[in-house]
């Protein structure tokens, strides 16, 4: 499990603010309070909004750098409304009926009005960037312009093998994008010189990466206390994450067929599964996966040199690195399922 108790205290403002915003006696803001963690399917006040990472992140570094404090509140709840928006929009996209584990917004009330649930949200989430400022807006809409475009190539993988470049390219704009935003907001908020922005980009896109490759690796070997769900559950979806991409360009001609085979059928049974992850053990993807966020660590830990916050503010962000890359089972998940 990921400790993110230095992360605490910024959530409880999140959770008010995200109240202040989606308030209304509409069903519509009432299924959006229901998405983000604020309020029960029956209208009652609730708290399972989950880590909140990148808005806690970005209040994180704002008190680091400095930042005016309702400037960076509002640009946080403002991210944190983007990344609620695309998990509506990715649960209908994905055909995904369970959003941290209760009903999603579409198997509630239909894929229209999710649609339209998502619409208020993204248009609610533009509306809180503004009164942080017309730079904030720009950064929040260059995120959500990289997260979409990527969200769009990770749909037209669905039907094709890819490389594992491609598939890095793909996650650098789906999930590095919002976390790139989460570091480029503080230091908006507080003036920061041009080199320190960058800084602070290039380490959330560094940490958004191996924050994306730890999900590809738990969804594999990851346990049903990892992952919130059965173990070996991104095979069973037949999601063609890292693990699956390098291993199909690692593998032979038979290897590859026997891939191609476990991830085209209608359904994958144990058996599937657990060939599937005896493969990837004998290829060393484990291993691969391992290397790649050792290598976006240590990327991450030269920007963070150069960063203007305190010492210790920088071994926190380094231990938050060592904690996202995981321990599990080499074997994998096997017949568990």
């Amino acid at each position: 499990m990921i400790n993110l108790a230095f992360l605490a205290k910024y959530q409880e403002p999140v959770r008010q603010r995200l109240a202040e915003v989606l308030q209304g006696g509409d069903p519509i803001r009432h299924i959006l309070r229901y998405h983000v963690g604020i309020e029960s399917r029956r209208g009652k006040p609730e708290v399972r909004t989950g880590k909140m990472l990148r808005p806690s992140l970005t209040l994180f570094m704002a008190e680091q750098l400095g930042a005016e404090d309702r400037c960076s509140l509002h640009a946080a709840v403002a991210l944190e409304l983007i990344h609620n928006f695309s998990l509506i929009h990715d649960d209908i996209e994905d055909n995904d009926k369970l959003r941290r584990g209760h009903p999603a917004v579409w198997d509630l009330i239909g894929v229209p009005k999710a649609i339209n649930a998502g619409d208020l949200m993204i248009t609610l989430a533009l509306l809180e960037g503004v009164t942080a400022g017309t730079e904030v807006v720009q950064c929040l809409l260059e995120a959500m312009r990289d997260m979409v475009d990527g969200q769009a190539l990770d749909l037209e993988y669905e039907s094709q093998w890819t490389s594992p470049e491609e598939y890095r390219a793909m996650i650098l704009l789906k999930t590095g994008a919002l976390f790139r935003c989460a570091f480029e907001l503080p230091g908006i908020i507080a003036g920061a010189d041009e080199e320190t922005e960058r800084r602070l980009g290039a380490f959330g896109e560094e940490l958004g990466m191996l924050f994306q490759i730890r999900d590809d690796v738990l969804g594999i070997w990851g346990t049903t206390a990892d992952l919130g769900r059965k173990p070996g559950s991104d095979l069973v979806k037949k999601k063609k994450s890292y693990p699956l991409v390098a291993a199909h360009q690692r593998a032979n001609e038979t290897e590859q067929r026997q891939l191609e085979r476990a991830m085209g059928t209608a359904t994958n049974t144990e058996t599937d599964v657990a060939g599937v992850v005896k493969l990837l053990n004998r290829l060393g993807i484990r291993a691969d996966a391992d290397a790649q966020m050792g290598e976006h660590r240590a990327r991450a830990e030269e920007h963070l040199r150069f960063l203007p916050i305190a010492a210790s503010a920088k071994d926190v962000l380094l231990e938050l690195f060592v904690q996202l890359e995981p321990s599990v089972a080499e074997n994998g998940p096997g017949t568990v399922l």
